[in-house]
C-alpha cells in the first residue's frame, strides 16, 4: 500500500514534496486497496477534540484545562518552553497518560471513557518520539513489520511489501537489512516515522522528533514530515523548529505552564503575537538563533 492510501486519501492543496513525487511508481498499487477513511471525522471536520483536560504529576499541574480541536488534514504545531505541557498533551491524546479530568474525542468517539479499546485507538493515532525507540536487535525491516504482523495479523509477505514501500518513500530502503546502530540519527528517526505509518494511522503525533539530532540531520526528517503533510495527514507536532511551524503548520498554539496562551495562524503567532509571554518566548528563540551577544542572565536565572 502506498502512502497516499495510508493518509486516507485526503490530499491537501500544497506543493508536491518528495514523498508525493516518488509515489508515481506505486500509485497503481495504492488503488488496489481501499483507503482507510475515518468514519466520523467528515461529519464535523474535527478529528481530535479535547475538553477541559487536566493532568498532574503529584503536585505538579502539567495541563490546566486544555480545550482544543484538530480538524481533518490540519497540521497543528505546538510551541512553548520546556515544561509547558507540550509532550504531555500528545501523550494524553495517544492515551499514554490517564487524565485527572476532562475528556478527549477521536473521530467523534470519546476515547477517555471506560471500556475504550486502547490498542485500537493507538493503531489509528501514530506517535513518533524524540528518542527513536527502535528495537536494537531487529533489522530495520523487522522493526517495521513486527507490530503489523502481531497486532494487525498481516502476513509476512504483505507486511514486508508495505514496509519496503514506506522505507523507499522516506529514503532509507537501502537500509532495510541493517540494524539501528548502523544508521545515523536522522535515518533512525525516518525509520521510526515509517514504522508508525505501517499501522495506517489517521493522525500522526510528533514529539520533538528533531531535538536529539545533529543540526545537519534535522532537515532530512523535517522534509519527510513536510511531505507527509502534503499528502493530507492530520498532524500534531511539538517542535522548536520555527521555520517548520511557519511553512508547514496550518495553525500554531503557544503553551506555557500547562495552558494554551495563544493560538492562531503561523504568521499571526510568530510575527504578530498578542500576548507578552508569547513575545518573550519568541524573542529569546530568535536571539538564540542569531546571536548570544544581546542575552543576559536575570537575577532569577533566566536568559533575556
Amino acid at each position: 500500500m502506498a502512502l497516499a492510501a495510508i493518509t486516507s486519501g485526503v490530499l491537501r492543496d500544497r506543493r508536491p514534496g518528495r514523498l508525493e513525487r516518488e509515489m508515481g511508481s506505486t500509485a497503481g498499487e495504492a488503488n488496489t486497496e481501499p483507503a482507510a477513511v475515518p468514519p466520523t471525522a467528515a461529519a464535523n471536520g474535527s478529528v481530535i477534540k479535547l475538553e477541559a483536560v487536566r493532568k498532574s504529576f503529584g503536585d505538579n499541574l502539567v495541563l490546566d484545562g486544555i480545550d482544543l480541536d484538530v480538524t481533518s488534514g490540519e497540521v497543528l504545531v505546538v510551541i512553548g518552553p520546556s515544561g509547558s505541557g507540550k509532550s504531555t498533551l500528545l501523550r494524553c491524546v495517544n492515551l499514554l497518560e490517564p487524565l485527572d479530568s476532562g475528556r478527549i474525542w477521536f473521530e467523534g468517539n470519546e476515547i477517555t471513557r471506560k471500556g475504550t479499546d486502547v490498542s485500537n485507538v493507538r493503531q489509528r493515532i501514530g506517535m513518533v518520539f524524540q528518542q527513536f525507540n527502535l528495537f536494537p536487535h531487529l533489522t530495520v525491516l523487522n522493526n517495521l513489520t513486527i507490530a503489523a504482523r502481531r497486532i494487525r495479523k498481516l502476513s509476512r509477505s504483505e507486511a514486508e511489501k508495505r514496509a519496503h514501500i514506506l522505507l523507499e518513500q522516506v529514503g532509507v530502503e537501502h537500509k532495510a537489512d541493517q540494524h539501528p546502530h548502523q544508521l545515523s540519527g536522522g535515518q533512525q528517526q525516518r525509520v521510526a516515522i515509517a514504522r508508525a505509518l505501517m499501522m495506517e494511522p489517521h493522525v500522526m503525533l510528533f514529539d520533538e522528533v528533531t531535538s536529539a539530532l545533529d543540526p545537519e540531520l534535522v532537515g532530512e526528517v523535517l522534509v519527510v514530515m513536510r511531505d507527509l503533510a502534503n499528502l493530507g495527514m492530520t498532524m500534531m507536532v511539538v517542535t522548536h523548529e520555527m521555520q517548520f511551524a511557519r511553512e508547514v503548520g496550518d495553525r500554531v498554539i503557544f503553551m506555557d505552564e500547562g495552558r494554551i496562551v495563544e493560538r492562531g495562524a503561523p504568521a499571526d503567532i510568530l510575527d504578530r503575537p498578542q500576548q507578552e509571554r508569547t513575545r518573550r518566548f519568541l524573542r529569546r528563540s530568535l536571539q538564540l538563533a542569531h546571536s548570544l551577544e544581546e542575552l543576559t542572565i536575570t537575577e532569577g536565572g533566566v536568559a533575556e
